[in-house]
Order: C-alpha cells, then sequence, then structure tokens
C-alpha cells in the first residue's frame, strides 16, 4: 500500500507538468499527430505539431517505425523502430511517400523530387559516400516541416538564400563549399527579393534548380539567365559572344558575375571588354564605339530634361515634350539592352533615335524661349513708348496751364 501511494504521489506532478507543457495526455494522446512520442520527446512534438505532416495524418510513427500508443520504451521503440535515420538513408524515406503517385495525387505534388536529387549534385556525392552533403531533411527541416508557401519555412523565397547559406555560406578550410551567399547579398537580385520583398526575384533555386540541384553546365549560363531576361539573351545568341566555341566561350556571368549580380551601369559599356581583349585594339574599340553612341545620346537627352524643367518654372506647356523624353529613355535602355549583342550598328539604331529626339525637344524649347524673350523685348518696348508718350502729355498739360 505505502509502495502504491508512493507511485501514486510520483506521477501526478509529472501528469500535472506535461498538462502545463502542452503535452497530450490520456486519451488525446493517442490521436494527436505525435502520439504519446511527444510526452518522452516534447521539443520535437512541439515542431512536428507545426508541420504540415501533421495536419495531413502522418505520423511519428510513419517514418521513424515503433508503437506511438504505448508509453513503455521497450513497445514504443518495438518492431520496425529505426530511431533517427541516418543521412544517407533520409532521402529514400522522404521518397517513400513523396515518389509515391498515390499518396500525392490529391495534394497534386510531383513525384519526380527523388529522381531529381540522384542527378543532383548533393545526390551524386552522397551516392559516392560523402554524408556532408544536403539531404531532405537539411533544407526542409526534420520535424517541423512547412510549404513553400509559408513565410516561417526554410524553403519560403526569402528565406532561401539562407537555407542554402548554412552549407554555401563558409570556406573551404572547413571543409564546406565556397561562400555564394555573401556575393550574393551584394546583388541586385537579393536587393530585390529582401529589400523590396519581390518573391519572382532569383534566389538560389531559380538558377541551380531545385530538387537536382546542379551548377549550370558550360554553354547553359545565357540559357539560365535567359529564362528572366529573354530580351537580352536574344540579342547575346546574335552577337560574338554566342558564336565563340570552347570552354572560354564568354557567357553572361563574365560580365556580370555569377551570384555579385550588380544592376546594368551605361558606363560599364566602354571597361568590360578589358578583362579579356587586353591589347585588342579592334575589339576594344568595339566597346568604347557603343560607350560613346550611348553616352552621346544620353547627353542629348537629360539636356532636353533641363531645359523642360526650364520651361516648368516659366510656365510652358511640357506635358508632351515629358512623354517625348520617356520615349527617348526607353530607347537608351534598349540600347543598353541591344549591347549584348556587341554590334555598334545594332546599338546605334536605338541611340540615334534617342539623340533625335533629345535634339528635337531642345531645338522646339529653345525655339519658344527665344519667342519669349522677343515678346519681352517687344513688350518693353510698347510700355516705355506708352511711359513716353504719357510724359509728353504731362508737359503739354503742365506748359498749358503756365501760359493760361
Amino acid at each position: 500500500m505505502r509502495t502504491a501511494l508512493t507511485l501514486l504521489l510520483l506521477l501526478v506532478p509529472a501528469g500535472a507538468a506535461r498538462a502545463q507543457a502542452g503535452a497530450p495526455t490520456g486519451p488525446a494522446a493517442v490521436t494527436a499527430a505525435s502520439g504519446r512520442c511527444g510526452v518522452c520527446h516534447p521539443a520535437e512534438r512541439v515542431q512536428f505539431e507545426r508541420s504540415r505532416h501533421a495536419s495531413e495524418s502522418v505520423r511519428c510513427v510513419s517514418c521513424h517505425g515503433g508503437d506511438d500508443r504505448s508509453l513503455e520504451e521497450r513497445t514504443a521503440h518495438g518492431a520496425g523502430f529505426r530511431g533517427r535515420p541516418a543521412r544517407p538513408e533520409v532521402p529514400r524515406l522522404c521518397a517513400s511517400c513523396h515518389a509515391d503517385e498515390t499518396r500525392m495525387r490529391p495534394y497534386n505534388l510531383p513525384v519526380d523530387q527523388w529522381a531529381l536529387y540522384q542527378t543532383s549534385a548533393h545526390g551524386r556525392r552522397l551516392a559516392r559516400g560523402d554524408t556532408r552533403v544536403a539531404v531532405c531533411s537539411d533544407c526542409h527541416g526534420a520535424h517541423e516541416i512547412l510549404g513553400a508557401r509559408d513565410p516561417a519555412g526554410s524553403v519560403y523565397p526569402l528565406n532561401v538564400p539562407r537555407t542554402c547559406g548554412r552549407c554555401h555560406g563558409g570556406g573551404r578550410a572547413a571543409g564546406r563549399p565556397a561562400d555564394v551567399l555573401k556575393p550574393y547579398l551584394s546583388s541586385v537580385h537579393a536587393r530585390a527579393l529582401l529589400d523590396a520583398g519581390n518573391l519572382r526575384a532569383p534566389t538560389c533555386v531559380s538558377c541551380h534548380g531545385v530538387h537536382g540541384a546542379n551548377p549550370p553546365n558550360v554553354g547553359d549560363v545565357d540559357k539560365v539567365c535567359g529564362q528572366c531576361h529573354t530580351a537580352e539573351r536574344r540579342y547575346y545568341a546574335a552577337g560574338g559572344h554566342a558564336l565563340a566555341r570552347g570552354a572560354g566561350r564568354p557567357a553572361c556571368a563574365s560580365c556580370h558575375e555569377a551570384h555579385a549580380v550588380q544592376a546594368a551601369r551605361p558606363e560599364r559599356l566602354g571597361s568590360s571588354c578589358v578583362p579579356c581583349h587586353q591589347g585588342d585594339a579592334a575589339r576594344l574599340d568595339l566597346g568604347r564605339r557603343i560607350w560613346t553612341d550611348y553616352r552621346t545620346a544620353a547627353a542629348e537627352v537629360n539636356g532636353a530634361a533641363a531645359l523642360v524643367v526650364r520651361a516648368d518654372a516659366i510656365p510652358l506647356q511640357t506635358e508632351d515634350y515629358r512623354a517625348r523624353i520617356a520615349e527617348a529613355r526607353t530607347y537608351l535602355r534598349e540600347a543598353l539592352t541591344a549591347a549584348h549583342a556587341v554590334q555598334p550598328e545594332v546599338v546605334s539604331g536605338f541611340t540615334t533615335r534617342a539623340r533625335a529626339v533629345g535634339q528635337e525637344v531642345q531645338r522646339e524649347i529653345r525655339g519658344k524661349l527665344a519667342n519669349l524673350r522677343q515678346h519681352k523685348y517687344v513688350l518693353l518696348a510698347f510700355w516705355f513708348y506708352v511711359l513716353l508718350t504719357l510724359f509728353a502729355l504731362r508737359r503739354f498739360r503742365d506748359q498749358a496751364a503756365t501760359r493760361g
């Protein structure tokens, strides 16, 4: 009797503590997603029950085996129990559901992730015995697995760079891949994604793939970048760079960098050729000609824009001029895109039109300003004549009064 009472006193506080911690007790423990596993593994229970798996009838035993209805360790960790899966086993374990078309059909989820993973750099190295490479749980989490549209999830677009950066943000000295996270965070892509919140901006998986992640092959870089930069790729494909052969063929990253991609700056037209064509005067001249054409056209457009500001202050009607300057700036932007063909005659088709619009606007506004100055001089002469006439009439009046 004394032994039973002692046991009862020990169990009551433990049960109360589990209830306060939110752990399922009694019959509810069996119906919870984690079963009775959460009694001994409360941290994992909290993570798991926030996951997508828990809401879709996946249980602890689905991955770990055993019996989640028992509090006896021997029974819970009984037949089929695998505990923590070894890293090489994780992709195949996840694929046991995610490669099953019958199970994935209700969610309209693809079933080729396992096949793609095996073709990836991660999967190939894992097959060779390198257990340091990424497996499913490194990217998606082990227990708190959230969907790609959940802002708290590790594979939500805003979180993808940091997720990949867990491995690809270190140094080779530590046995990790090169640090590409830091260069990416300095890029125009990262600023669009993280600062502007543009979820369509490129992340790591946009260029390297998701489950079949691989570096782009030689000759495929322009195809990868061309998914977003379609016009640039069209001009590139028509130019001399695309026609070059071999591993040294210039591609997008040759001028724009691979991860630290910066916004297109017009002044780079005159300097981007130097690293590859140092000493080749003919090819360097192509870049200088393109830059000179662009710079001359831009100066004309900027001069026209400055005159519009002056005209606004008078004020003159400038709506039409502003629309034409916007058209000219569109030509300039198209000229930057056309520069990927590395053909001055292609670029000049746009810079010539931009320059013509800028000159035309300047000529018209200067004509109006000249007319205004002429009108001002005529007006001054008119008022001078009026005042002179009034002065003369007053003198005549005063003289008449004196004689009278």
